[in-house]
C-alpha cells in the first residue's frame, strides 16, 4: 500500500477574492479529504490542509495547496500527490509515499512547489510539464528528481539519496543553489541549454555527468567527495564549464569522446587521477584552469585539434600530460613545482612511437619552474637558446643542444625523429627520462649528467648513436637503456647507484666499451634478446650481478670486469654462439654463471675468490671452455650440472674449496695427449701434459692433466 505524508509548516495567505477550503479529518474544516477539496475548489481557490492523514490526489484545476503543521496525506491508489492543471501553487507540505510511484508529479506547465519536504521509495518529484518551479525544498529519495519537461527551474532546494537530479531530452533548465548530497549527483541525457550554477555536490560516483548533450552552462559549483569523477562529459559538445571547484576525486573534470567544450577558470584540487582528463576527445579549450595537488594536473589522451592557455598546474605529479595525443596548441601556460611538469608521449598505443603524438604546437610562453619551453618541430640548423626548462626536438636536422640545467619533467631532453643532434655538458635530475631519443639517428650524448631519474638516458627505435663520457646516478629504473635500437654505442660512460646500470632490450649491434656500472640494485650491465653487441673494457663493480645476457646471441664479451658482485659476475642465460673472452670476475657469489646455452667460447677468463663457485653451468652444451684460471672459489672452480658436449682443456683450477671441479653429465676434460688436459692444483703429475688420469667427480675424467699451471703454453 503506498502512504502519502503531508506535514504542514505554515499558511498560504489567498487574495480576497479567492476562497480557502480547510481539509481536517476531525469534520471541522469543509470536507475530510483532499480530493473532496479539489472537487469543490474553482479556478485560484486555495485549500488548507489540517493535521492527519490523507490520501493523495489529483490536481487538476488551477488552485493553491497549502499545509498546516503536522498535515499528512496518504493511501491514495492513484499515487501520491499529482498535478495535471497549470498554474498550481504547493507549498509547505511534506509528502511521503511507500510505494514505487514518485511522491509528486508535475505534468502540468507553470506549477511552483516551494518548502515541501519529499520522500518516495522510488523518486521524490517527475516533473513532465515545461515552466515549472521547485524551491527551498526538502528531497531524501532514492532518485530525488527526473526533469523531462523544459524551462522548470529547481533552486535552493536539499536532496539526500542514491542521485539528486536526472534531466532527460530537455533544455533551459536551471538548476541553482542547491545542496546535492547523493551517492550520484546529477545526469543530464540528451539535453541542451540547461545552466546549473553554484551548487554544492558531496557523493562518491559521478558528481554531475552529460551525456550526448550540448551547449549546458555549468558554473559556479562545488564538488567534494570521493567521486569517480567530479563533473564528466560524454559524447557531448559545445558545453561551457567555467569557474566550478572539484577536489578530493579519482578525476575532477573528464572529457570523453567530446568536442567543442570550454573549460575555463576551474579549480581543481587533490584529484588522483586528474584535475582534467579527456580521452578521444577534440577541439575542446582550456582556459584558465588552476591544478593542483592532482595525479595529472591536465591529462589528454588519444585527443586532438584542442587549445591549453593560461592554466596553471602546480603541486600535481604531472603538470600537463599529452598521451596518444595531436595538434594540441599550449600557450602561457604555468607548470611549477610539480614532480613531472610536462609530458609528452606515445601514452598506451601499440608498437614503436610515432611522431605524430609529437606534433604540437608548445611555445616558450608556457614555463616550467619559471624557465621557457623550447618545443621545435621540423626546424633545420638550429642552436637551442640557453635557460630552458624544458627542450622538445621533434623532426629536426642538425641542432646542438649545450650547457642546460633541467629538472621535474618527463623527459629532460626529448628527442624524436632527429638527425644530426649534438647535446653537451648538460645536467639533468629527476626527471623520468633524463634524455628521451625516439626513433632518431646520427646523434651524440656527451658529457651529459642525469641524476634522480627513472631513467637517465633511454633510446627507443635509435640507431647510429653516440653515448660518450655520460653519467647517469641514483636513477629508480636504470641509468642507460636502449630499446629496439641498432649500433648504439657507449664510451666512457658510467651508471652509479641505479637500480639498472645499462640496459639493452632487443637491440643489435651495439657496443659498450671503457664504462663504469657500479653499485646497481640489479645488474650493473644487463642485455635481453640483444644480439651481436660488444661489451668490451667495462667495469660491472658492486652490483647485484655484474654483467647479465638473457637470450642474446652471437655476443662478444672482452676484458669486461665483472668483480664483488652479490649474485654473479657474469651470468649468461638461454643464448648461443656468444664470446667470453679475457674477463675477470673475483670475489662475487658466482664468477661466471651460463644457464640453456650453446656454442660459446669461454677463453682466458680470471675467475676467483668468489663465495660459491668460480664457473657453474647448467643445462649447456657445445662449448670450449680454455685457458681460464679458476682460483680460490669457495665450493667449486667449475660445477657443471646436466651439461653435455663441453670441451673444458688448458685451464687452471687452483686452490678451490671443496673440490676443484664436479661434473655429472658427458663432457670432455682433455683434448687429446698431445693437447692435454688441465691444470689441478689437489693432483700432482709429470709432464705437461702428464698422463696420471684424474677422476672428475662425480662423472668425467681428464685423462691428461698438466704438471705446471699454464704448462701448455
Amino acid at each position: 500500500m503506498k502512504i502519502l505524508i503531508i506535514l504542514s509548516f505554515m499558511l498560504f495567505i489567498t487574495s480576497s477574492e479567492a476562497r480557502t477550503l480547510t481539509v481536517d479529518l476531525s469534520g471541522s474544516g469543509v470536507v475530510k479529504t483532499l480530493s473532496d477539496a479539489i472537487a469543490l475548489a474553482k479556478p485560484g481557490d486555495d485549500i488548507l490542509v489540517r493535521p492527519g492523514d490523507y490520501d493523495g490526489a489529483v490536481v487538476d484545476r488551477r488552485i493553491s495547496i497549502h499545509g498546516s503543521s503536522d498535515a499528512r496525506s496518504g493511501r491514495s491508489s492513484v499515487g501520491a500527490l499529482v498535478v495535471s492543471a497549470p498554474g498550481c501553487r504547493i507549498s509547505d507540505l511534506s509528502i511521503k509515499t511507500s510505494g514505487s510511484s514518485p511522491a509528486l508529479v508535475l505534468q502540468s506547465p507553470d506549477n511552483v512547489l516551494v518548502r515541501c519536504s519529499l520522500q518516495g521509495k522510488g523518486t521524490g518529484i517527475s516533473v513532465t510539464g515545461g515552466n515549472n518551479t521547485v524551491r527551498d525544498c526538502q528531497i531524501g529519495s532514492p532518485l530525488g528528481m527526473v526533469i523531462s519537461g523544459s524551462g522548470c527551474s529547481v533552486l535552493n532546494s536539499s536532496m539526500r539519496g542514491d542521485k539528486g537530479i536526472r534531466i532527460t531530452d530537455s533544455s533551459l533548465n536551471t538548476i541553482k543553489a542547491c545542496r546535492i548530497l547523493t551517492a550520484q549527483g546529477m545526469e543530464i541525457e540528451a539535453s541542451s541549454k540547461n545552466l546549473i550554477e553554484k551548487n554544492t555536490f558531496s557523493g562518491m560516483s559521478f558528481g554531475l555527468s552529460l551525456t550526448g548533450s550540448s551547449e549546458n552552462m555549468i558554473q559556479g559549483n562545488d564538488f567534494t567527495g570521493s567521486y569517480v569523477s567530479g563533473l564528466d562529459i560524454a559524447d557531448s559538445s559545445g558545453n561551457n564549464v567555467t569557474g566550478n571547484s572539484i577536489t578530493g576525486g579519482k578525476l575532477g573534470i573528464s572529457l570523453r569522446r567530446s568536442e567543442r567544450n570550454n573549460l575555463t577558470a576551474n579549480v581543481c584540487q587533490g584529484n588522483e587521477r586528474a584535475g582534467i582528463y579527456a580521452d578521444s576527445s577534440f577541439d575542446n579549450r582550456l582556459d584558465g584552469n588552476e591544478l593542483s595537488g592532482d595525479g595529472n594536473g591536465i591529462l589528454l589522451s588519444n585527443s586532438r585539434d584542442s587549445l591549453l592557455q593560461f592554466n596553471n598546474a602546480s603541486k600535481n605529479t604531472y603538470g600537463i600530460s599529452l598521451r596518444g595525443s595531436i595538434r594540441m596548441i599550449l600557450r602561457n601556460n604555468n607548470m611549477t613545482d610539480n614532480a613531472y611538469n610536462l609530458r609528452v608521449d606515445a601514452g598506451e598505443t601499440a608498437g614503436s612511437p610515432s611522431h605524430y603524438f609529437y606534433l604540437h604546437e608548445i611555445d616558450p610562453s608556457n614555463l616550467v619552474d619559471g624557465k621557457p619551453v623550447s618545443y621545435l618541430v621540423g626546424k633545420t640548423n638550429i642552436e637551442v637558446p640557453q635557460g630552458c626548462g624544458f627542450i622538445g626536438l621533434i623532426s629536426c636536422r642538425n641542432a646542438r643542444i649545450a650547457n642546460q640545467t633541467i629538472s621535474n619533467s618527463s623527459a629532460g631532453i626529448l628527442l624524436v625523429n632527429c638527425t644530426g643532434i649534438e647535446v653537451e655538458g648538460c645536467n639533468i635530475s629527476r626527471c623520468e627520462s633524463g634524455v628521451n631519443l625516439l626513433n632518431s639517428t646520427i646523434w651524440h650524448m656527451n658529457g651529459i649528467q642525469a641524476t634522480a631519474c627513472e631513467t637517465g638516458f633511454s633510446a627507443q627505435g635509435s640507431m647510429s648513436g653516440l653515448f660518450e663520457k655520460d653519467q647517469a646516478s641514483n636513477c629508480s629504473e636504470s641509468g642507460f637503456h636502449a630499446d629496439g635500437a641498432l649500433n648504439l654505442t657507449w664510451y666512457l660512460c658510467s651508471a652509479v647507484s641505479d637500480t639498472k646500470g645499462l640496459s639493452l632490450v632487443g637491440s643489435r649491434l651495439c657496443s659498450v666499451n671503457n664504462c663504469s656500472m657500479r653499485g646497481s640494485k640489479e645488474e650493473g650491465i644487463v642485455l635481453t634478446n640483444s644480439h651481436k653487441c660488444t661489451l668490451q673494457g667495462n667495469d660491472a663493480i658492486l652490483n647485484q650481478r655484474g654483467i647479465s645476457l638473457v637470450g642474446s646471441n652471437a655476443c662478444l664479451l672482452l676484458e669486461n670486469n665483472g668483480s664483488s658482485n652479490e649474485i654473479d659476475g657474469i651470468s649468461i642465460m638461454q643464448l648461443s654462439s656468444t664470446d667470453l673472452l679475457k674477463n675477470t670476475a673475483l670475489e662475487d657469489g658466482q664468477g661466471i654463471f651460463i644457464q640453456s646455452s650453446n656454442n660459446m667460447k669461454i677463453d682466458n677468463n680470471t675467475v676467483g675468490n668468489n663465495s660459491r663457485y668460480g664457473l657453474r653451468m647448467s643445462q649447456v652444451s657445445k662449448c670450449n671452455i680454455t685457458e681460464n684460471t679458476l682460483v680460490r672459489n669457495q665450493i667449486a672452480g667449475a660445477n657443471l650440472v646436466d651439461c653435455k658436449g663441453n670441451f673444458i682443456y688448458h685451464n687452471s683450477f687452483i686452490e678451490n674449496g671443496m673440490q676443484n671441479a664436479a661434473d655429472n653429465g658427458g663432457n670432455q676434460w682433455d683434448a687429446g695427449p698431445k693437447i692435454g688436459g688441465n691444470y689441478w692444483s689437489d693432483h700432482a703429475v709429470s709432464g705437461n701434459p702428464g698422463n696420471s688420469a684424474l677422476k672428475i667427480p662425480s662423472s668425467g675424467v681428464d685423462r691428461y692433466p698438466f704438471q705446471d699451471p699454464e704448462g701448455w703454453r
